[in-house]
């Protein structure tokens, strides 16, 4: 009786079928793409509304989903280190999202390395012909699509998930409080304490394998590159170790720099003037990238992984490599002893007065004027910097906190010098705030008020790093009943605020 009434809708052209009966087999079916967006389909792998069980990829594996992975808000694939298990092998890597198939090739993720650690494409609806998507390195992988495996009607999730984006940035048991700004400084401050510890913890780990000229030398690169560039400056400087450039001129460092990055202009696509091609410094640095052992080493890093789109000009990661090189040079091989003894003057006094210039020195060994060929340009062949810092003030704050003191205070931990550790510590939490960021800014926006602005505490350094732990470590997996906040009764209660 089933299959006959089934027969009779089909048949039917005049008939029109409520939501949910059935369509003709040839009938094609495509999602509303004007509400649907990479940040919805994100949501639903992160939550994993589908039903992992029996999935199979367009290409017929099977699948199944062990840990979708890191959500990834920065550069690069959507979702990091995922465990899938693919027709029984487990794979370990990255998951990319996107709402159609085809948006792979459209964002010339085939042509971009950094996405070769994609174990799975994940699309929420299929409008490719192609069974397998390829990677940059040549290696092809298996594409799922979620329309076919979500475990409620797409309404609903888009309703669900948007309702639990207003929630996470709506609710907060602080928002609209009256707050004890004593308390709240304290707790800030010893959350941006916290944060500091953490880093040189991080970096602890880091010295059972590399010394402390290649950790400092690592940091700084990767802070250089922003959100844009601080991945493929990190690997930059793990394919080219500070080592290689004991007794090398500023040209030299340079040539390798650009030249194992893929950006001298003899790699890109786009050939320079004839009047460029002859620029003295240009024929310098090519004639010593192609007298180099490197040219005939491992092959080098692809001009794709760079960014310059969206970016200031003197942003660009040529600028930036430029930079390195010029405070590799100054640093005489040694990036510890640079900056080192300018740190450990901070043991002899902790006044407000001395400490301000301690600071002030370390930002100036950090701070470089362009010199030469990049005085003005961006890149080679473009001008347009106006002999713009090649480090600026802001950007050498920015390392000197997150950077040098936590190296350095790893240094005094293995020194076993308490008093050089209290030293840097002194520093770290005397130094004025480093730029604003979207964290920051949404902290800010949802515990202070009008009555009670953030000001009123004197955010330092040591405060906004405090905001990030809070955010991160709380805030971002609403755990609010372990908020420091409520925690340390930073929260006046009404009887006590009439």
């Amino acid at each position: 009786m089933l299959k006959e009434q089934k027969n009779n809708i089909s048949k039917d052209p005049n008939k029109i079928h409520p939501i949910g009966s059935f369509r003709e087999i040839d009938q094609v079916y495509e999602p509303d793409f004007g509400k649907i967006d990479e940040d919805f389909v994100q949501k639903i792998w992160n939550t994993q509304r589908f039903i992992n069980a029996e999935l199979l990829s367009i290409d017929g594996k099977e699948i199944r989903v062990l840990k979708p992975g890191v959500w990834n808000r920065e550069e690069g694939p959507d979702f990091m280190h995922a465990e899938i298990e693919l027709n029984g092998k487990l794979l370990v890597g990255d998951v990319e999202i996107h709402v159609k198939a085809s948006e792979w090739y459209t964002h010339k993720h085939h042509l971009n390395s950094r996405y070769n650690r994609v174990v799975l494409h994940t699309v929420f609806y299929n409008d490719d012909f192609n069974l397998r998507t390829r990677l940059q390195n040549g290696k092809r992988i298996s594409t799922l699509e979620l329309l076919k495996w979500i475990d409620a009607p797409i309404g609903d999730l888009y309703d669900e998930t948007h309702q639990e984006e207003l929630q996470a940035e709506d609710y907060c048991r602080v928002t609209g409080q009256r707050l004890d700004l004593e308390k709240l400084k304290h707790v800030f401050e010893s959350l941006g304490t916290e944060r500091f510890l953490e880093k040189a913890d991080a970096i602890r780990l880091l010295r059972t394998r590399l010394d402390f000229e290649q950790i400092l030398y690592e940091g700084i690169m990767e802070a250089l590159g922003y959100t844009q560039n601080s991945k493929p400056l990190r690997e930059l400087s793990q394919r080219v170790p500070f080592a290689d450039f004991d007794h090398k001129s500023v040209e030299e460092i340079q040539a390798i720099l650009f030249g194992v990055a893929g950006l001298l202009p003899s790699q890109t696509e786009k050939p320079l003037s004839a009047i460029e091609k002859e620029d003295p410094f240009v024929v310098t640095l090519e004639k010593i990238w192609q007298t180099s052992k490197r040219t005939v080493k491992a092959k080098g890093m692809d001009a794709t992984q760079w960014h310059f789109g969206r970016i200031r000009p003197y942003n660009y990661p040529t600028r930036r490599i430029a930079a390195m090189s010029q405070l590799i040079h100054k640093s005489s091989g040694s990036l510890m002893m640079y900056f080192l003894p300018t740190c450990e003057k901070a043991a002899m006094s902790d006044t407000d007065t001395f400490l301000r210039n301690i600071r002030k020195e370390l930002l100036n060994l950090l701070i470089l004027e362009p010199e030469g060929y990049w005085e003005t340009h961006a890149n080679f062949g473009k001008g347009g910097t106006r002999k713009v810092k090649l480090i600026g003030d802001k950007r050498a704050l920015d390392i000197m906190v997150n950077k040098i003191l936590p190296v350095a205070y790893v240094w005094a931990v293995e020194s076993e010098s308490k008093k050089l550790q209290e030293a840097i510590l002194n520093i770290y939490s005397s130094s004025t705030k480093l730029q604003e960021n979207r964290i920051f800014s949404q902290v800010e926006s949802q515990i202070f008020s009008e009555a009670q602005p953030m000001h009123l505490i004197k955010p330092t350094a040591q405060i906004q790093q405090g905001t990030m732990r809070l955010y991160k470590n709380f805030c971002a997996d609403q755990l609010c009943d372990l908020c420091p906040i409520l925690d340390n009764n930073a929260i006046l209660l009404h009887k006590d605020s009439d």
